[in-house]
């Protein structure tokens, strides 16, 4: 499956040749952008996986059965 990659060192490179932010600047920019790029996808990753078992309870109660993390009892898939 396909999904969100890191920012690309080219791609910081090519901003701050741009921008002229060299040196310790650009050491320190990269530093940053990087971090919140990591924060960034970490937090994509998170919702996607609280979607997917999301998805994954609705599916159970749809078929009749018990969601994940439910209680013990059972909710018709008629109530549902």
């Amino acid at each position: 499956m396909g999904g969100q990659s890191p920012i690309s060192f080219l791609s910081i490179d090519t901003y701050a040749r741009r921008y002229d932010i060299r040196g310790v600047e650009f050491e320190t920019f990269l530093a940053f952008v990087s971090a919140m790029d990591e924060e960034y996808l970490e937090h994509v990753q998170r919702e996607a996986d609280r979607e997917k078992k999301a998805e994954e309870n609705r599916r159970a109660l749809r078929e009749g059965g018990q969601a994940n993390g439910g209680s013990s009892a059972v909710v018709p898939a008629s109530h549902v």
